[in-house]
């Protein structure tokens, strides 16, 4: 009975040996326990998500709280926000997610809930890290993308904003919110020009409208692109618009860059409507212009006056080319009906004065330049040609009295400065006052008039050789005029050289057949 008890212990020993080995192993391969949440606030927790479930968020919010007294955890926090935010307390909202990310910064509900909801609430500096931290996830989500963009502009980070854009329109090039994005960009930040491209890029992804055509002629305006606004005004005017002003931009264009055939057949689709607007006869006007047909011109500018729309540059434009041609009294005419229009304005009192000194009238010119000065008495350049046709009617001392008061107001004006020159040069008065003038005019600009009035001070002075250097500097210049070559041929007379004398005064009444001095001195050469 020993022996047998004996080995039944050992056995039972061994047994418990290989028991505790085994038991060994089988915890050594446990793995941890998982952290567990009391049963009460799982409970609460359950009976919230039924409540929200329902629509019951009150209810929801108050079991949700209850389970925070047994454990604070994101999930509770971010299931709260949830609630609130569903009943429109967003500001509730916003504070709940907030302690869930002070919890647990990582955690994408609350990261993903807050950046929208900043976004509402208009915060952009606290939504950018968290639309950043969630596109480092998904690089190339696109209505993340465009939250970020909003928010960088919103925050006058431009440079990241069209950063983003630019990243958006390589993902998605067919959504027309970037690129109309991107240009409004490009006017807030004062760089219209730069909205161009991609406003011609929508116009391809979208119906053309009105709007977009507009946003766009702007944008190439300040680029100051004219080839790029004739296609654009091209393409607006072909969608057939309502309003006439495309139109009208479109014809502007055309007819500075004197493409007059292209305006007339812009005009042909509008011609109809010719009673609407007077500016279809203003263009009108402008095409016949270019094929000299005054019969024409006068007819549309007839036309236009006094239709809705006549403005002064329709009496300035046409007046100023029948005045050109030497229609004096139709350019008169227009003058005068532009005052009966518009009001006896400086411009067209100023135009019947010169008609009048051409025509010889100067008591008529003298007239209206001094109802003008009576009321506009500061305009610089009636008071100078009132003073020039004194000068040019031997009223010198009125002329000199005029200049001087002139001078007096602009001290450093090279027009007055060589006018006044000029007018005591042919006064034989105080040249070496003259000379010191047209000095001071010469430093600030160079032309044929300025180099011809210092040579006449010389010629005034009897030094004619420095008369002769000054002329041939003033005939250097295209615009050196008839009296010009009437002052070399006089210059050149005093120096005895008679052939190169007829020749200026010849050349003097080739440019103005009417210089009767050049006529006068070319009848007395031998």
């Amino acid at each position: 009975m020993t022996r047998k008890y004996i080995h039944m212990v050992l056995l039972g020993l061994m047994l418990v040996s290989c028991a505790t080995r085994e038991l060994s192993r089988e915890e050594a391969e446990i793995p941890p326990v998982p952290e567990t949440y009391p049963t009460p606030g799982i409970l609460h927790f359950m009976y919230g998500e039924i409540y929200r479930m329902d629509g019951n968020f009150t209810y929801a919010n108050l079991e949700y709280r209850r389970a925070l007294e047994y454990d604070t955890s994101a999930t509770i926090l971010n299931a709260i926000a949830e609630s609130y935010q569903a009943m429109g307390r967003h500001q509730q909202a916003t504070e709940y997610y907030e302690l869930s990310l002070s919890l647990d910064p990582g955690n994408m509900t609350a990261i993903s809930s807050l950046s929208d909801l900043y976004v509402r609430e208009k915060n952009h500096e606290k939504a950018i890290p968290l639309l950043e931290k969630q596109l480092k996830d998904e690089p190339e989500h696109v209505p993340l993308l465009q939250k970020l963009a909003d928010s960088y502009r919103r925050t006058k980070q431009y440079d990241k904003a069209l950063m983003t854009l630019d990243h958006m329109i390589r993902l998605e090039p067919d959504i027309p919110w970037s690129y109309v994005f991107a240009a409004e960009i490009m006017f807030e930040i004062k760089q219209a020009g730069d909205a161009a491209p991609y406003i011609e890029k929508v116009l391809q992804l979208v119906p053309p409208n009105d709007e977009l055509f507009e946003f766009w002629v702007r944008a190439l305006y300040e680029r100051r692109d004219p080839a790029g606004i004739l296609k654009a005004l091209g393409m607006w005017v072909d969608t057939e618009p309502k309003s006439l002003i495309p139109y009208f931009m479109y014809l502007d264009q055309l007819t500075r860059a004197g493409m007059m055939e292209k305006a007339g057949n812009v005009l042909l689709s509008i011609e109809h409507r010719w009673r609407e607007d007077a500016k279809i006869s203003y263009f009108q006007g402008l095409v016949a212009m270019a094929k000299e047909d005054k019969d024409e011109v006068w007819f549309y500018f007839d036309r236009a006056d006094g239709l809705p729309g006549a403005e002064a540059d329709l009496y300035m434009q046409f007046g100023l080319w029948f005045w050109g041609r030497d229609e004096t009294q139709i350019a008169e005419r227009i003058a005068d009906r532009a005052i009966a229009r518009l009001g006896p304005e400086a411009r067209w009192l100023h135009m019947k004065a010169m008609i009048r000194a051409q025509e010889k009238d100067y008591a008529s010119a003298v007239m209206y330049l001094k109802h003008l000065l009576s009321q506009y008495p500061n305009n610089i350049n009636a008071r100078e040609d009132l003073a020039n046709i004194y000068m040019e009617n031997g009223k010198y001392e009125e002329a000199d009295s005029m200049y001087a008061a002139l001078l007096a107001d602009y001290p450093d004006n090279p027009s007055i400065l060589n006018n006044y020159a000029y007018t005591l040069a042919l006064m034989n008065a105080r040249l070496d006052d003259a000379m010191r003038l047209i000095d001071r005019a010469l430093k600030q600009d160079q032309n044929a008039a300025y180099y011809d009035t210092k040579a006449w001070i010389y010629f005034r002075q009897e030094k004619f050789r420095r008369a002769l250097s000054q002329i041939e500097k003033a005939l250097r210049y295209p615009d050196a005029n008839s009296e010009v070559h009437y002052h070399h041929g006089l210059i050149l007379l005093q120096l005895r050289r008679v052939d190169r004398a007829r020749a200026a005064l010849e050349r003097s009444l080739a440019l103005d057949p009417q210089n009767t001095f050049a006529r006068r001195a070319l009848e007395e050469l031998p």
